[in-house]
């Protein structure tokens, strides 16, 4: 896996979704709910469709990649906004301590995550684009 071959948004979007997968581990560690799997989960998206074309060039994504960056990224950034929303009393009396901060960090850089893909769709032209692209009909074989 070569980081240099990446857009810039495209790095943007990958130390994000590092930050995203640390922080969700953390999260489950410390009890802030098993809906932070699916932050983790999200964010290993992010990393495997940034880096797709490098380990498996000849498999297609099920979009375009800003598409699913956006997707996964969003996917992250709410799981972990409505944790944070159970927990809101509790963010609130222990801003200051470690577990509270790693958990703010993990919400940026989902959100962080998010803005990326929506610029690398932007640099796609801007198409949102999931599922598998129809393959054009094939001329049936003359006699």
């Amino acid at each position: 896996m070569n980081f240099a071959r990446l857009s810039y948004f495209e790095k943007v979007a990958v130390v994000a979704a590092v930050v995203v997968v640390v922080t969700a581990l953390f999260s489950l560690a410390n009890d802030w709910g098993i809906l932070m799997a699916v932050s983790f989960l999200a964010g290993l998206g992010v990393l495997f469709v940034a880096f797709q074309p490098q380990m498996a060039p000849a498999m297609a994504l099920p979009g375009s990649k800003g598409s699913l960056l956006v997707t996964l990224g969003a996917l992250a950034t709410i799981v972990t906004a409505v944790v944070g929303l159970t927990w809101i009393d509790w963010i609130g009396r222990h801003l200051g301590e470690l577990d509270t901060l790693q958990f703010l960090v993990g919400l940026v850089a989902a959100a962080v995550t998010t803005w990326a893909g929506w610029q690398v769709l932007r640099a796609e032209g801007g198409r949102f684009q999931l599922g598998s692209r129809p393959t054009p009909p094939t001329a049936p074989p003359s006699a």
